[in-house]
């Protein structure tokens, strides 16, 4: 009978755990170190951290490092802080010397900069040099990416005319799409990036025309965001409330410069919810590569 009943009594179940919140978690510290400017490493980071939680990861840039005793002093900070340790070194020496302290220590390390240039050397059977120095160096592809941004800064919104048929490219849009931080972006890779504004019942300059259509690139936007965009910047300027930020006048704008695009045969980038790094890249693969190419090693992407 005792049996009998025991098989008819449910049997209990383990209760399930319940998930930590993302507050019991404490923020994981790492220590990027790199022997320059920190940017190869920042780039990368930053991209990586996009597919993490908002503040779950905390980054501490250390650039410069080049001297075994800082080294040795920041390593000492993250194993006192139980930190991880990410790095863009050249010096093998130094290299070595992160990746036994880290495993003594038993932090995690990651070295962002030794398995590509591992894989380079061996694909390409040329040993590299391990010079931090050539990084920065003032050669001509410097040189080019300073006057291209020099270029960019006296032909920004307009500006500099009798010179725009030099430009390696040209935007064009209403205001607010964007062009002056793409045309930045453009120059410090080494393209001379001239801007010029649209405005519907103004005519467009003359010398704009002189410049071949493959080097002209026409930026657009979804009307709706555009007047969003135009009514914030009006309120935080305190401008005077006209026809800049009214749906129905923007609307008409926007459908008169895709219209002049199409007349003078610019290709066009809609830069709708578009980051400008995202309107950039998709520039340069409109107007191609720099010729001369610039070296592949820029300031925008190197150590």
């Amino acid at each position: 009978m005792r049996r009998a009943i025991s098989k008819l009594r449910p049997k209990s179940r383990p209760k399930p755990r319940s998930k930590p919140s993302a507050s019991a978690h404490a923020c994981s510290k790492v220590f990027v170190l790199s022997d320059s400017t920190g940017n190869l490493a920042r780039h990368a980071l930053t991209a990586v951290l996009t597919q993490f939680p908002p503040r779950s990861i905390s980054l501490r840039f250390e650039n410069f490092v080049r001297s075994e005793d800082r080294v040795e002093k920041l390593l000492a900070e993250a194993a006192q802080q139980k930190a991880a340790v990410c790095h863009a070194i050249v010096s093998d020496a130094i290299k070595h010397r992160i990746k036994s302290k880290c495993r003594a220590a038993r932090l995690n390390c990651f070295d962002l900069t030794g398995g590509l240039v591992g894989f380079l050397e061996k694909s390409a059977c040329v040993a590299p040099t391990h010079n931090v120095n050539v990084l920065h160096c003032l050669d001509e592809a410097y040189h080019q990416r300073i006057g291209a941004m020099e270029f960019t800064l006296d032909h920004d919104d307009g500006l500099g005319l009798e010179t725009i048929h030099e430009a390696d490219v040209v935007l064009v849009g209403v205001s607010r799409t964007s062009k002056t931080p793409t045309s930045i972006l453009l120059a410090q890779q080494g393209y001379r990036a001239a801007n010029v504004s649209l405005a519907r019942g103004v005519v467009p300059p003359q010398q704009l025309f002189t410049v071949p259509a493959r080097k002209v690139v026409g930026l657009t936007i979804d009307p709706d965001q555009l007047a969003v965009i135009r009514a914030h910047r009006q309120v935080a300027w305190g401008m005077t409330q006209t026809d800049y930020g009214s749906p129905r006048s923007v609307n008409e704008e926007v459908k008169w410069c895709r219209a002049l695009f199409r007349e003078r045969g610019w290709p066009v980038l809609d830069v709708t919810d578009q980051a400008v790094e995202e309107t950039a890249a998709k520039v340069i693969g409109l107007v191609g590569p720099l010729s001369p190419p610039i070296a592949a090693i820029t300031e925008i992407i190197s150590n």
